[in-house]
């Protein structure tokens, strides 16, 4: 895989994590624990990765799972909880 592509789809992910840091303090509620947290964020980021597949067209074993995690998920998960942790701290609290 090109690192354009990469870089693309870590920029996505990013976006993606910021949008729904900016939500989360609304929907989720505050008490969540660490696993919780991380499966909650799995589920949210999953759709990113299908999407990510099927937009720069990768196959199988260009864009595996655990690049995904290493590249798309990671971004992702840092800006979301990032953000939802700003935003939840000085709106809510």
């Amino acid at each position: 895989m090109e690192y354009r592509v990469e870089r693309k789809i870590s920029l996505i992910h990013a976006a993606a994590g910021t949008l729904l840091g900016l939500v989360s303090p609304f929907v989720i509620p505050g008490t969540l624990t660490l696993v919780s947290v991380i499966i909650v964020g799995f589920l949210l980021a999953y759709p990113l990765y299908i999407l990510t597949k099927k937009s720069f067209n990768l196959s199988e074993k260009e864009f595996t799972l655990k690049d995904w995690l290493g590249k798309g998920y990671l971004y992702f998960f840092a800006a979301w909880i990032l953000v939802w942790t700003l935003f939840y701290n000085f709106l809510i609290a």
